[in-house]
């Protein structure tokens, strides 16, 4: 259910002296602009990567939970093994650095990737996700992923693809949907509610009912027609000569796999627009698939 946290919590009564003692790396950060810098220090401790920002005593804890937990990060965590993992970067961070830490619910999450995978074969549903669009973002196609960047932060916010490419060798679950959230920099709503910033704040519930927006907004959750399938859908949403045109440009898209090389991201975004008018937000190329659900 989560793949790589990051977690942060204040520290008190530490120093980089004591830091340094215990291994650490201490360095100065400069900003080129203000002609000034921030003490840091960094360190790792059984596959988690540490941090510390002297000045205000922040710690931060970053790790992929399936390869602590599993020692593989190709397998799928159930809540419980999720919730040894987040237990596990808490006893690692006080190993590094030296001190009793907060309980963990009272740590902030800086970044949260929640994860779920299918036994399919990716690459239908690969094909199927390029014609597809998640709000606020633009999506970009590769041959064994397909994935969507927010405008301004440049960051991925979601991510379907091929975990057997990814690994270079066969895995169980191949197919592979991640959305990543980063709730202290930005509003994470589920169900119309705002997602919290603490530990506290995850639960199996969450992460479920995150991952099932996500796969809604992008279409998974249902069968993903064909081209050919949608082409009555967008005749009757948007009139024969419109819907047919749509279809047409369909029908190029398929041969090349996706849209085209030379399409304006605007128009790349009118026609997604267009097609969930018509209630069509993927379309395959290789027939009807079916659709996923998080069991």
């Amino acid at each position: 259910m989560l793949d790589t946290v990051r977690l942060s919590v204040q520290v008190r009564g530490v120093t980089c002296g004591d830091l340094l003692r215990r291994g650490w790396d201490i360095y100065t950060k400069t900003n080129a602009l203000q002609g000034s810098g921030d003490v840091w220090g960094s360190c790792s401790m059984n596959d988690v990567r540490l941090g510390y920002m002297a000045g205000l005593g922040w710690l931060t804890a970053e790790t992929s939970l399936p390869a602590v937990v599993a020692g593989d990060n190709a397998t799928l965590l159930d809540w419980q093994a999720c919730g040894q993992g987040l237990e596990f970067m808490r006893g690692a961070s006080m190993d590094a650095a030296g001190v009793e830490l907060p309980e963990l619910d009272e740590w902030r999450v800086t970044r949260c990737d929640a994860v779920w995978a299918w036994p399919v074969d990716p690459s239908h549903y690969i094909a199927a996700l390029r014609f597809a669009r998640l709000p606020r973002t633009r999506s970009r196609s590769y041959e064994s992923s397909v994935d969507w960047m927010t405008f301004r932060g440049h960051r991925i916010r979601a991510r379907f693809y091929d975990k057997a490419v990814e690994r270079r060798h066969k895995v169980e679950l191949p197919a592979r949907l991640e959305r990543q959230v980063r709730p202290r920099r930005e509003v994470v709503r589920i169900g119309g509610e705002r997602l919290g910033c603490r530990v506290r704040d995850l639960d199996a519930v969450a992460v479920k009912a995150l991952l099932g927006e996500t796969m809604s907004d992008l279409g998974l959750d249902k069968p993903i027609p064909s081209v050919l399938g949608v082409r009555q859908q967008l005749v009757d949403e948007h009139g024969v000569r419109r819907g047919r045109n749509l279809f047409r440009v369909l029908l190029e898209a398929r041969e090349f796999g996706g849209w085209p090389d030379g399409v304006s991201q605007d128009t790349i975004r009118r026609y997604q627009r267009q097609l969930r008018e018509a209630g069509v937000k993927s379309v395959s190329m290789d027939g009807e698939l079916p659709g996923l659900k998080l069991e």
